[in-house]
């Protein structure tokens, strides 16, 4: 078999031929292949045809099963390896895409490094996503060391199982503050850059039609000018608060733990996001401009993983 380097992630998609897949005898295989060695002595001692016809056999039977579990694994197609981001504490899930071939494969066993491990049957000519996961105690970057992919089918005598380190990356995200949070404009740093005042309005007495803004409620848009081609526009109201673009400043947070500052920034952006509110992030050598949307909310939370940690392979 090729030497592979430990350290450099295996290309996928990848088909697992006979230079990937290993095989050798599992426990009850030699208890089994100890007994057998006992019967065949037993059979010469005594000069038994009985015993040396049933050894042959069970000889045999075996010898076709290892070629079935080898086969079992042989030919597999490795198709890629996806993963969300998760939050520290939470398990970061891992699904391998893999591709059976024209044979079917049968309780097939997919774990990252050691067990636990995930059994699956797959029908020939298929496709099947398989799930495996680890605990992210932490925030950072989180990468497998490895993935196992084996099976003991038909008789469990052997195992055949192949090792695949692909570049399979899990961002772990901080874990958010605890509690209710609301955002509220007085509570942010502002001193970035981004204007984090709120503008009086009100919802007592309708003012008029204004353009929309991002960040304002979708209960206070106009639908039937954008019914009539109008283009967006939002109702204003006198006396209202409508926030604006607001600035979460690292430097603004008052505790002095770095995970807990952390914690409560993962927090505000949340709140932010779900309120659909337009936010930035200032960290040290880091700003992020006031926007809104999911990729936009994962370059935040993700610079908020990274903080203070190197990634070497970016």
């Amino acid at each position: 078999m090729p030497f592979r380097k430990p350290k450099q992630p295996d290309p996928l998609p990848v088909v697992l031929d006979h230079q990937w897949v290993y095989i050798f005898p599992t426990r009850q295989g030699f208890v089994f292949f100890i007994i057998l060695i006992a019967m065949l002595a037993g059979s010469i001692n005594y000069n038994n045809n009985l015993g040396f016809l049933l050894v042959f056999l069970l000889g045999g039977m075996s010898l076709v099963s290892m070629i079935h579990t080898y086969r079992n694994l042989l030919g597999l197609k490795v198709l890629s390896v996806t993963v969300s981001p998760v939050f520290a504490g939470e398990d970061a899930v891992f699904a391998l895409a893999l591709r059976t071939g024209r044979q079917e494969r049968r309780a097939l066993s997919v774990a990252i490094g050691k067990p636990p491990e995930v059994r699956v049957d797959i029908a020939p000519r298929s496709d099947r996503s398989v799930s495996v996961w680890i605990p992210a105690p932490r925030r950072g970057i989180l990468r497998p060391e490895s993935f196992t992919i084996s099976c003991i089918y038909p008789l469990g005598l052997f195992r055949a199982w192949s090792v695949l380190r692909p570049d399979a990356r899990c961002t772990v995200y901080p874990a958010p503050a605890s509690g209710s949070m609301p955002v509220r404009d007085e509570s942010l740093g502002g001193g970035s850059g981004g204007d984090s005042h709120v503008r009086s309005s009100g919802i007592d007495d309708f003012k008029g039609l204004r353009t929309y803004e991002p960040g304002d409620s979708f209960r206070h848009i106009s639908w039937k000018s954008l019914s009539r081609g109008q283009g967006a526009l939002t109702k204003d109201f006198s006396g209202s608060k409508r926030p604006r673009s607001l600035i979460f400043d690292y430097s603004e947070i008052r505790e002095k733990d770095t995970e807990d500052r952390l914690s409560m920034l993962c927090k505000m952006i949340l709140e932010a996001s779900r309120e659909n509110r337009m936010y930035g992030l200032a960290l040290p050598g880091k700003t992020f401009q006031p926007d809104t949307g999911g990729v936009h909310r994962h370059r935040c939370l993700k610079a908020l993983a990274l903080f203070g940690k190197e990634d070497r392979h970016g």
